[in-house]
């Protein structure tokens, strides 16, 4: 839902997609229809660091997305997802038909990508690092306060 909703669902009937297209609204039961799902897709212009993407990966789904904001250090590419060029509706249906021919690169990729959200993505995983990146700042203002100024790195694992 949102504020483009009924232009795109006026769109779809225009292009005569209203039987292969579902506007699901908001949900509680994200997990369950990504069980039920065999590929990922996010085409956006701009997306912060995407949850949608976080639980596609734990869903064993392979993810094909825009290379936009945060999304590529999301997306391992080529193995756990694609990416695509933003706008390009051509990429993105290449991107799509590629995984959607191949069911064994599509299986493999979704297994890469939940060995990737095991990895990288699990909660207390990115609490850890978050607390870490707290840690470190606080630290630097003690050091900066007891010494006048200071020269610290602020580094956590990446992704």
């Amino acid at each position: 839902n949102g504020p483009l909703e009924s232009s795109m669902k006026m769109l779809c009937r225009d292009l005569d997609l209203q039987d292969r297209v579902t506007f699901l609204g908001a949900r509680s039961d994200v997990a369950e229809i990504l069980a039920q799902s065999q590929i990922f897709v996010l085409c956006t212009h701009w997306e912060g660091l995407p949850r949608s993407i976080i639980e596609a990966m734990r869903a064993g789904l392979p993810v094909i997305a825009t290379a936009v904001a945060g999304i590529p250090e999301l997306v391992d590419e080529g193995n756990s997802g694609l990416m695509c060029r933003p706008r390009d509706v051509e990429d993105v249906t290449n991107q799509l038909r590629a995984l959607i021919d191949s069911p064994t690169r599509r299986v493999e990729m979704g297994r890469q990508a939940r060995q990737r959200y095991l990895d990288h993505f699990q909660f207390d995983r990115m609490f850890a690092r978050t607390l870490q990146t707290y840690d470190a700042v606080v630290a630097y203002k003690a050091v900066r306060a007891r010494r006048g100024t200071a020269s610290v790195t602020v580094a956590g694992p990446s992704p």
